[in-house]
């Protein structure tokens, strides 16, 4: 079970770090959400690492094409860094998107995987709505449930560690990952607490997401 409580403290604010990363040579923080995945189609929830994450709920074939046109009409320089969640439909979606844009490959980081929903798992996806009520409150998860608060400090953790990453001179860095992962990085790069994630506009399936929007 996840602690529901706590509060992990470090050594930067969003504003500072991203600072330091654009300092570095990035010029741009993005996200990307997987296109339309099995489990999106069949309204199960898989949040957990398992052959369901890595195999099973990979990409449906609406979903890459999806994001074959997210990559074409947002096109990105070669250099773009992807960065990517190791459950299938991540990946895979970061894969297309570094072929269309002649990037590298995508660089794996588990901690962009998708929030562990706890007791939520392989169950429906309408029990995603008692979770984010819960967000809105600050408390009262389902049993297991990663707290908002637990998903930024990884996403804190990842950015700080692009500070002096030694692929510093990509100009664009892409997260490439899952719904509430990249809206919670998103409300902490803008300052808000993560709880508050569901505030920002929905996150669409393949869409493409400028994280530093006041960034040029």
């Amino acid at each position: 079970m996840w602690p529901q409580n706590v509060h992990v403290s470090v050594t930067k604010g969003p504003q500072a770090a991203v600072t330091d990363i654009l300092n570095n040579h990035h010029t741009r923080l993005w996200g990307l959400r997987h296109g339309e995945s099995r489990a999106n189609v069949e309204q199960i929830v898989v949040s957990r690492p398992g052959p369901r994450a890595f195999d099973w709920a990979s990409l449906t074939d609406l979903g890459r094409q999806q994001v074959e046109e997210t990559s074409r009409v947002n096109h990105l320089p070669s250099d773009t860094l992807l960065i990517t969640s190791d459950f299938a439909r991540a990946y895979e979606t970061a894969q297309i998107a570094a072929e269309a844009w002649g990037a590298h490959l995508p660089r794996i980081d588990s901690r962009l995987r998708e929030r562990d929903f706890g007791s939520l798992e392989d169950g429906p996806a309408a029990r995603y709505d008692e979770v984010w009520t819960a967000d809105f409150k600050n408390g009262g998860w389902p049993d297991g449930v990663e707290t908002p608060q637990h998903v930024a400090a990884r996403i804190r953790a990842l950015v700080e560690s692009l500070i002096d990453d030694p692929e510093g001179d990509a100009s664009e860095i892409v997260l490439v990952a899952h719904g509430d992962v990249l809206q919670i990085a998103e409300a902490w790069l803008r300052g808000l607490d993560p709880s508050q994630h569901r505030s920002l506009p929905h996150l669409l399936n393949a869409e493409l997401r400028l994280l530093t929007p006041n960034r040029a």
